[in-house]
């Protein structure tokens, strides 16, 4: 596992974080000018990705070997009978390993991609960076550098988020097993935390927000506090006229912090 992908446990403030966190917006685009007017931030469901196999990863079952559903079944069992004995255990996981549809590969197809598309519904992935100075992302994701970048005040941010990590980009994307084969923590890094070399120019750090219902558009939505903000960069290319707009929209909205034009930025 990526070192940077380690898991942490305890508070916030116990977590290394970075300080600034970035996030690339076209204020042509209504629903990118609310992440000011609005103080928001959406956390999108990775079904709507251009990337078709990011978070896409399910889990495998259809992988595994007889010891490993044997595996699988015995863990179940020592999870969910507690008064078990030892023998009756092993009889639980034995039985179900042999009658369980998991032997059945149309089912257990079907059952995979049905799987995706409720974890899709119920996951929210927020895309940042540490780097507001990448020209492939002032074009791709900022209008050919006609938009602008914002900046987060990490810590405070993720007090309304949880907290993130790196992505790691990789030749090949990682299967996913189910516990007690893979350890849970490694699963989900495995589908969140990596993407596939191509991507790599993106430098993305992101966080994640699981919805115990599947979430509407609107319950992705998350307003942060004034102080959440640290600073909006404007393209190169913007407009005298979106300059204007924005940094009226940055006073009303937010309150005095910095707007620079990218190249006066250090």
């Amino acid at each position: 596992m990526d070192k940077r992908l380690k898991v942490n446990y305890g508070s916030l403030d116990d977590i290394p974080l970075p300080e600034i966190v970035y996030k690339y917006r076209d204020w042509s685009n209504e629903y990118h000018k609310r992440f000011i007017t609005e103080r928001e931030v959406y956390m999108a469901s990775p079904r709507a990705f251009e990337d078709e196999l990011d978070c896409h990863s399910p889990t495998r079952f259809d992988l595994l070997t007889k010891k490993q559903i044997y595996e699988y079944f015995l863990w179940s069992s020592k999870k969910q009978n507690k008064g078990h004995s030892r023998q009756e255990h092993r009889k639980f996981a034995r039985d179900w390993a042999k009658t369980s549809l998991v032997n059945d590969k149309k089912y257990v197809k079907k059952f995979m991609e049905d799987s995706i598309e409720e974890y899709y519904d119920h996951e929210g992935i927020l895309s940042l960076t540490e780097n507001w100075n990448n020209d492939k992302m002032w074009n791709k994701y900022a209008s050919n550098g006609e938009g602008f970048c914002l900046g987060y005040n990490a810590r405070t941010m993720f007090r309304y988020l949880g907290g993130g990590g790196y992505v790691d980009y990789v030749d090949e994307l990682p299967d996913i097993f189910p516990e007690p084969i893979m350890q849970f923590e490694e699963a989900m890094n495995n589908r969140i935390y990596k993407k596939l070399k191509k991507w790599s120019f993106e430098e993305e750090y992101r966080t994640k927000k699981f919805f115990p219902s599947p979430a509407s558009s609107i319950e992705r939505r998350t307003t942060l506090p004034r102080e959440a903000f640290s600073c909006v960069i404007l393209g190169d290319n913007i407009s005298d006229t979106h300059k204007s707009e924005i940094e009226l929209a940055v006073k009303e909205f937010i309150g005095e912090i910095g707007v620079f034009h990218r190249k006066d930025y250090i």
